[in-house]
This record gives C-alpha cells, structure tokens and sequence, in this order.
C-alpha cells in the first residue's frame, strides 16, 4: 500500500494530467481485489461456504447469512489502518475520504452487530501474511455460532 501514499500525496507533484489521474483512479476496484480473492480461496480450502458480496446493508464482502457471520476485507490505506499514527495525506480530499471510510465502517459495524451479526473485519496485511491468524478468528467465530 505504499505506493497509494505516493500517489495520493500532494507532497511529490503529480506526473499525470487530471484526465490521466481520474482514468488511473478509475482502475482502483471494490469488488475481486487481491485481497477479497485471497479470502475467499482462504474460505473454499477450509470448507466454509459463504455468499460473496451479497446484496445486503453495509456491503459486506462475504456472508453467512444462517449463521449471520459477516466478512469484511479492509485495505490497509483505503479504511486507515493505523491511521492516526501516520503521516496523513496532506490533501483535504484524501484525508476526508479516508476518515469518511473509517465513520462508515463502524457505523456498519455497529448497526449489523445490533442486528446479531457477527462482524469479523480483516486487515488487507493480516489477510496477506497471517492467513492462518485469520482463519483460526474465523473458525472460532462459526463455532460460537453453533
């Protein structure tokens, strides 16, 4: 995720046009990134089968909806992770967005969870090196389900 720091900072000058850098941005995607891809082969190999992307509030990436289990896969810069120990993008847009990702991911959260949903949420860098972290959050949560 390094590299979207220096995208995204004003601080270095930006080598692209604006009609450049809005195609650039357009190629950034919601839905079959790396990440929610990794899950989900994580999810196929242990036998847990949940709906991707189901159409439901709060968009969440995956769903087990009898056992109300709720996935999301967050990237570390798009959702802030650390966020407040960071250096923050210096453009107002950039930093609007992201603490708007962050107010909307807890409301989210907390509206599902009054819901009795169960919320796991995944760290693009934990679900990228400690797979296995992951799934014992995951399978420890469909057993509390039972």
């Amino acid at each position: 995720m390094k590299k979207y720091w220096a995208i995204l900072s004003d601080s270095l000058t930006d080598i692209f046009s604006p009609e450049k850098r809005s195609w650039v941005m357009s190629r950034i995607r919601g839905t079959n990134t790396k990440i929610d891809l990794k899950m989900k082969q994580m999810l196929t190999e242990h036998r847990y089968r949940f709906e991707m992307y189901p159409k439901m509030f709060g968009n969440p990436d995956f769903a087990h909806k009898r056992k109300k289990i709720v996935i999301f896969c967050d990237g570390d810069f798009w959702h802030g992770y650390k966020y407040n120990e960071k250096k923050k993008p210096r453009k107002k847009f950039w930093r609007d967005k992201i603490e708007t990702n962050m107010q909307r991911d807890k409301k989210y959260t907390r509206k599902l969870r009054r819901e009795d949903w169960s919320v796991l949420r995944f760290w693009e860098h934990d679900i990228e090196k400690n797979p296995d972290k992951c799934m014992r959050r995951i399978e420890r949560k469909f057993k509390e389900r039972r």
